[in-house]
């Protein structure tokens, strides 16, 4: 396997995320209790990649189908993000007017949880991310997160870290990626280091360690 072409600094990235929930905690608790289909939103920020006047983030609705995972994302100038998850703001209908026929459905996507669950600010996770592509098989990825913590005040991303490790230092979060089926020498490799599959969230893990499950 390689680096990912787009890592720099240090063999690593790091990424910010800040994700939404209701007040009543139902993506949380979605999670919590297992449920089959479900969806998050977040606004995803990559600083290292950033510049002080060209500062873009994600918008972005991460979908999980039992055990299928996948995004739909816009992507958005970090100082208008907030602005344009309100379908009623003038600032996000143009926007909406002048993005691509797939930008657009995305946005409705967007708006539609936004409204349904009268969403907020819940969480910011951030960590630094180091990415491996296979040489051969092209979707096939390994990422490693280390320094994984979390804060539920402050959501501004220009600001990093937060109150609690989600994982202790040290430890690394690794996540196998792939489109079908993971390559036969990669299952060997995984199973003779006797790693066990372990499910996660960064999110709901996260707000648990802040102890964040009452209303607000």
């Amino acid at each position: 396997m390689k680096l990912d072409p787009y890592v720099q600094n240090n063999y690593s990235y790091e990424v910010r995320s800040l994700y939404f929930d209701s007040n009543f905690r139902h993506a949380l608790l979605e999670k919590k209790d297992g449920i089959g289909i479900r969806r998050k939103l977040r606004i995803r920020y990559y600083p290292d990649y950033s510049r002080d006047s060209q500062e873009f983030v994600f918008i972005e609705i991460k979908k999980k189908i039992n055990e299928n995972v996948a995004k739909s994302r816009v992507y958005v100038k970090l100082k208008n993000a907030l602005v344009i998850l309100d379908n009623n703001n003038p600032e996000a209908k143009t926007f909406y007017r002048n993005a691509s026929t797939q930008d657009k459905s995305t946005l409705e996507e967007i708006w539609f949880l936004y409204k349904k669950f009268n969403l907020k600010p819940a969480c910011v996770v951030s960590y630094k991310r180091q990415p491996f592509l296979s040489k051969v098989e092209k979707t096939f990825r390994l990422t490693f997160d280390t320094n994984v913590m979390i804060r539920n005040y402050n959501f501004d991303l220009h600001f990093g870290g937060g109150s609690e490790l989600i994982v202790p230092r040290g430890i690394s979060i690794m996540e196998v990626k792939f489109n079908n089926i993971i390559p036969n020498w990669a299952i060997k490799i995984i199973q003779s280091n006797n790693c066990v599959q372990y499910k996660i969230s960064k999110f709901a893990a996260g707000l648990e360690k802040t102890k964040v499950l009452a209303l607000i």
